[in-house]
């Protein structure tokens, strides 16, 4: 959601490519703001001021952290290191981006100046998708795809430690830190899927949705509405294949 709640930012390859789509916050009036027209496109996150869309593409055979204005033009190109950058969030005060890269070796947390510059390691045990706390003063932080549980380490580094409410979260990046707690896809494969809550305040984690279909794995999927109304996340409605037929196959 942007933050006026009004509009959507998406990744779809409706046109045979991955590529970064907005459109209202009810999904009519989709409008493609990308053209890189092959190489895997992604992530996309809006600024706090609603000006800016940070995401991942690999355009030259490296990912790397570009950014958008959402009416559309050239996206400027924000990391140039040769390595793996993926997976942009915003500082709540949009001075910093938050990324994954092994430039130092293995995956941790990395954060540039919104405006490009040096990029500043995070975190030192292993980190791959961030969000800053309401308050911006921690990071809460997934370290992969495989691995379950979310972890915090305070914005100016520090001792970074597991959240043991979040020991189930971390469900093919379905996860959403808002201003009162964090949604997420508890990790239970031999379960069907619901999405939880953990409040801040209270600390409990109550189920909150129990989704129809199987989240679509791989790509993130959950977010919040900036009232906190509506739960927006991406669901497999169907899966299809094909027979073809190849004649004077040699």
């Amino acid at each position: 959601y942007s933050p006026d709640g009004k509009r959507i930012v998406f990744v779809s390859d409706r046109t045979g490519n991955t590529e970064i789509w907005v459109a209202d916050a009810e999904g009519q009036n989709a409008v493609r703001l990308t053209s890189f027209a092959g190489p895997l496109t992604g992530t996309p996150r809006w600024s706090p001021d609603g000006k800016w869309i940070a995401f991942d593409s690999r355009p030259e055979d490296q990912a790397d952290i570009y950014l958008l204005s959402p009416d559309g033009g050239q996206p400027r190109r924000l990391t140039t290191e040769p390595s793996q950058d993926v997976v942009p969030s915003w500082s709540r005060d949009g001075r910093w981006i938050y990324f994954a890269s092994e430039r130092g070796g293995d995956l941790q947390l990395w954060k540039t100046s919104s405006q490009g510059g040096r990029a500043v390691q995070v975190t030192k045990n292993g980190g791959f998708e961030a969000f800053e706390s309401p308050d911006g003063k921690f990071i809460y932080y997934a370290k992969g795809r495989g691995a379950s549980g979310i972890w915090r380490v305070p914005v100016d580094g520090g001792s970074e430690t597991p959240v043991p409410e979040l020991a189930k979260a971390g469900f093919r990046r379905y996860w959403a830190v808002t201003e009162q707690g964090i949604y997420f896809v508890p990790h239970e494969p031999a379960s069907r899927p619901v999405i939880q809550f953990f409040r801040f305040a209270t600390r409990r984690v109550p189920h909150v949705a129990s989704p129809d279909q199987d989240p679509l794995g791989g790509p993130p999927g959950l977010a919040v509405s900036p009232d906190g109304r509506w739960i927006l996340y991406a669901q497999v409605d169907r899966r299809d294949s094909d027979i073809i037929l190849i004649e004077n196959f040699r």
